[in-house]
């Protein structure tokens, strides 16, 4: 059975918007005719009712507020034991009530009275931009949660949105140069590469309005549009040899995945997970496997990726896993319990031999991904501990066009542990001191002799033990000796080649570090 709940998205905190040239309009003017009261009733519930403990919203209100006094140091904000009360130069500029209850909506309404209170107070809050003070609240609001939690602006959501749902466009970047904008890079099969649209070109108009001078957000609003309609675009070195192309719009999803093909062994790099990434991986095994030389084995390579969609991640798992738990998520809202199993008619590749690639830039999905399969027996993981971030984040939209990401379960591997803040230990560690290539080799070669299943009680154990944890991070570092020592960031792929290369090898190797998981 698979529980599945369509807002959940799992992102590592550190993922950077990428650039809005396939944007709608400017999120900004959204957020112009939102008021404070429509923002933080809408935001306030989601926390109180889906973050992992119980939230003390007069806590979380009086911190978020402090943060935006905080930019005018002659402003204070002082709670009164039912009140807050703001203070400039030493006078008492407002006195408002606390809420007697948890309502959510009554403490929106305060946020809202005492940031009006606040910009009629302060000429330094008056000069700012209203969404940089709602930023100021959301980040003061958002530190009493965990790393996790974050409130994104309307135009880092917008972007963060287009990396992982996808947008409707033509499927090209745009750069300005010498006043001109012109075309940086295309979709390889978007709708402008197909159209004809060349990189470098000029794009001289859209839709009949002249590009010279306009902004570039009038220019992205030109060029984007709904799926399945159209765009003329006039492009050239100048106008008297320019040529006129009708692109047709579509909903493009990034592709996340590389993939390349030598002596039958497939290499998948995931840069992260978004919506697409399953169906391009399936894609791109499916054209190794009708190779002239087939497919003999593959490489996913998830060092560096950061995270992304959660259910795309079970879903890349279910590529190679025909039966079985994936993952089991837990939180104190009743939706957060979920769990995943395997379908069989999802795993395409259920048996081609597979080593997965971590380093301690490994994070969230993809440490999903990593752990699913060395629990199930299916891959061998190589390289050094992942980065541990065993949580998910629930994304709620809010009426500016800004996003909410509110952490609300802990994730569980098959056997049972947690991957939080220990992170996934490969079965054959490369930042080991002294180890080398041949070393871990042979390494492979030897009987597991239950290290495997050890190293299962040891994590499950870590989760209550901060001694116990701190020995599983040492026993296989994060990241490589500060002296080199005898391997690097590529003695992992040439490991995994080696693996691949040899069957015998690959399957002694796998077999024997294989646990029990239907027991646990």
């Amino acid at each position: 059975m698979v529980k599945r709940l369509a807002p959940v998205l799992l992102l590592f905190s550190l993922i950077g918007g990428c650039a809005a040239n396939h944007a709608g309009p400017s999120a900004t003017s959204k957020s112009a005719s939102v008021t404070a009261e429509q923002l933080f009733t809408v935001a306030l519930r989601p926390i109180a009712d889906n973050w992992l403990k119980p939230v003390a919203l007069q806590q979380l209100v009086g911190d978020g507020l402090r943060r935006v006094a905080a930019a005018d140091k002659a402003l204070w904000l002082v709670e009164d034991t039912d009140h807050f009360v703001l203070v400039r130069d030493g006078k008492e500029q407002a006195r408002l009530p606390m809420p007697t209850d948890a309502m959510p909506e009554r403490w929106a309404s305060l946020t809202a009275d005492m940031l009006r209170a606040m910009i009629a107070a302060s000429p330094t809050l008056a000069r700012k931009d209203k969404e940089a003070v709602y930023r100021d609240m959301f980040d003061g609001m958002m530190a009493d949660l965990d790393p996790y939690s974050r409130y994104a602006e309307p135009n880092r959501a917008q972007q963060e949105r287009s990396q992982r749902e996808g947008y409707d466009g033509i499927g090209i970047t745009i750069r300005e140069v010498n006043g001109f904008y012109e075309v940086a890079d295309l979709v390889a099969d978007g709708p402008a590469a197909e159209a004809g649209v060349r990189q470098g070109e000029r794009i001289l108009a859209v839709s009949g309005t002249r590009t010279i001078g306009i902004p570039y957000e009038t220019l992205a609003s030109l060029i984007q549009g709904p799926d399945g309609t159209s765009v003329e675009m006039k492009l050239g070195t100048d106008e008297q040899r320019a040529r006129t192309l009708t692109v047709k719009r579509r909903h493009l999803v990034p592709n996340t995945v590389k993939a390349s093909l030598e002596n039958g062994i497939a290499v998948l790099r995931i840069e992260r997970f978004n919506n697409g990434t399953q169906d391009y991986v399936r894609a791109a095994l499916t054209k190794a496997q009708a190779s002239p030389g087939g497919l003999k084995g593959v490489v996913m390579d998830l060092r560096g990726n950061p995270g992304g969609v959660m259910v795309q991640a079970v879903g890349v798992v279910n590529l190679f896993v025909n039966q079985g738990r994936i993952i089991t998520t837990r939180g104190r809202h009743p939706n957060s319990v979920q769990w995943f199993e395997a379908q069989r008619s999802v795993a395409a590749f259920p048996d081609v031999p597979l080593v997965v690639l971590i380093d301690g830039h490994t994070a969230s999905s993809a440490e999903i991904v990593a752990a699913s399969l060395q629990d199930a027996g299916r891959a061998m993981l190589i390289g050094t501990s992942s980065f541990g971030k065993g949580s998910v984040q629930l994304v709620s939209q809010l009426p500016n066009g800004g996003e909410l990401f509110i952490t609300w379960s802990r994730i569980y591997a098959p056997s049972g542990y947690s991957f939080d803040l220990q992170g996934v230990q490969p079965n054959l560690c490369i930042a080991r001191p002294g180890v080398t290539r041949e070393s871990l080799l042979a390494a492979a070669a030897r009987p597991d002799q239950g290290a495997q299943t050890t190293l299962v009680r040891q994590r499950m154990a870590a989760s209550d033990d901060a001694q116990a944890l701190a020995a599983l991070r040492e026993a296989c570092p994060a990241s490589l000796p500060a002296d080199g020592g005898m391997v690097t960031a590529e003695t992992g792929l040439s490991l995994a080649r080696s693996l691949l290369a040899d069957t015998g090898l690959y399957r002694q190797a796998l077999a024997s570090r294989h646990i029990n998981v239907a027991e646990r």
